[in-house]
């Protein structure tokens, strides 16, 4: 490492905050919820600073899900900018669709980037923040402006465990190599907890699990940290993988920072919740609750006759039209704001996704997952419901069959919570990780266009993070 190279500092206290408003470009993966609910609580985050910055959400998702941020000043744009995942079922990973979708998208690429970079060039964007699209990296870079990955994993890891032996792997892992090389334009990663290996960034084998995988840890690697192995947040370490960068000048060191849970917090108490929903105070002050949610996605064909334990209702989010809901069973409204569920439920049923992990340690409430095996996401977040909360395995073909009462009541004897207080996650990652970006842009710009001698007094005297 070459001692010219900038460091990126931040000031926990935000005493060094920027006086300049910035421009802000965050690109949403369309996939599933998880990314846009966890990208929110970053952009309210943001705009709450003092700057005054100023936020575009791009995504190929429907502004439906971004209206909370739409409504305190950010700015939608539709965008195709991901090739995500296809999943016919909330737990299952169309392989074949999914590799010619990417195969489509990449296949567009030159095309979208030359659009993408005009677009950034003309609104004056300071900073792209991905979450977690590849493409906006490379745009970032070619626009001339720092670009941040915010995440628990990247894409290239997930293309990367449809590799199956077959004829399609090679194709696979030459198409994993273009999406590795944009995220390497990006010179800050925001590492949320839950995470798998980012090759753009880590590509060691350390304490979070590595594709290809069995689903088990290795003894050495089951160590409980706080978060992905971390002791103490937010924890700064640096890259071992070089930029994408063709600059030999360029000087800012490219990092990793491990911040605490960024998550939504609920906002209504649970017994008006449980009213705006029409269950009977005589039903609710009587029963235990479950609320059946998949992010968004399909639940599958339903039909489940009464799959409930004695004494329990069920909240369902996303119930498809076309289903009958049995006995118990209480449909949520589309737009209902699902961390006031999770926080009214006794037990949470659904995937192994970021937005439902990290709601559910945040509330406390125990987690009933059904395992998608393909989506290599979920061990990194298995292992941080096993280290910060509570999870049960309900297995696929018990749940589409309705045997759902033994997982329940299971998981209904647990706290949903860390058991040691030493290691219990901090919950304010969203502020962390707004605070770092706005510092990471100042420095960015101060190593990459002017000389490091003239770095301003303010700056030099950020608190690294690696002292934190």
């Amino acid at each position: 490492m070459h001692t010219s190279m900038a460091r990126l500092t931040v000031d926990t206290t935000n005493s060094g905050a920027s006086s300049k408003s910035l421009v802000f470009c965050v690109y949403v993966s369309g996939h599933g919820w998880g990314h846009a609910t966890r990208a929110n609580q970053l952009i309210f985050d943001i705009l709450k600073l003092p700057a005054q910055h100023k936020v575009f959400v791009i995504s190929n998702a429907s502004d439906f899900i971004f209206q909370g941020v739409i409504q305190v000043g950010a700015i939608y744009r539709q965008a195709d900018i991901d090739a995500g995942v296809v999943q016919p079922l909330a737990y299952t990973v169309d392989r074949d669709q999914t590799i010619t979708n990417l195969k489509l998208f990449l296949e567009r690429r030159p095309e979208t980037l030359r659009s993408e970079v005009k677009w950034l060039e003309e609104i004056g964007a300071d900073c792209v923040i991905c979450d977690a699209p590849f493409l906006p990296c490379a745009a970032a870079a070619q626009a001339g402006i720092p670009a941040a990955i915010a995440s628990n994993f990247t894409f290239d890891e997930v293309y990367n465990g449809l590799c199956e032996g077959d004829e399609l792997d090679q194709e696979i892992r030459q198409m994993v190599e273009t999406t590795i090389e944009d995220y390497r334009h990006a010179d800050l990663l925001i590492r949320l907890p839950g995470a798998i290996r980012i090759p753009s960034f880590d590509d060691t084998e350390n304490l979070v699990p590595v594709t290809p995988i069995t689903g088990t840890f290795p003894p050495e690697k089951k160590k409980k940290g706080v978060v992905n192995g971390k002791m103490n947040l937010p924890c700064t370490s640096q890259s071992n993988v070089r930029s994408s960068h063709n600059n030999n000048k360029k000087r800012f060191e490219r990092r990793i920072i491990d911040v605490p849970l960024v998550f939504r917090k609920y906002h209504t108490e649970r017994e008006k919740v449980l009213q705006g929903l029409g269950i009977p105070k005589d039903v609710y002050d009587t029963h235990k609750i479950l609320l059946l949610s998949f992010g968004g996605q399909a639940l599958g064909k339903g039909g489940w006759v009464d799959p409930l334990p004695n004494g329990w209702i069920c909240i369902v989010c996303c119930a498809p039209d076309g289903v009958t809901l049995p006995r118990n069973f209480y449909r949520a409204s589309r737009d209902a704001y699902v961390p006031d569920l999770t926080n009214a439920a006794d037990v949470v049923l659904g995937k192994l996704g970021y937005g439902t992990c990290s709601e559910c340690i945040g509330h406390g409430t125990p987690f009933v997952y059904v395992p998608r095996p393909q989506f290599i996401e979920e061990y990194g977040l298995l292992k941080l419901m096993h280290d910060q909360g509570s999870a049960v395995e309900l297995t696929r073909q018990d749940f589409e069959d309705g045997y759902w009462g033994e997982a329940i009541e299971k998981a209904s004897k647990l706290s949903g919570r860390c058991d040691e207080p030493e290691r219990l996650v901090a919950h304010n990652g969203g502020q962390i990780a707004a605070q770092t970006l706005e510092q990471f842009v100042i420095e960015w710009n101060q190593s990459n266009r002017s000389p490091l001698d003239q770095v301003t007094e303010e700056a030099a005297a950020s608190i690294p993070l690696e002292a934190l």
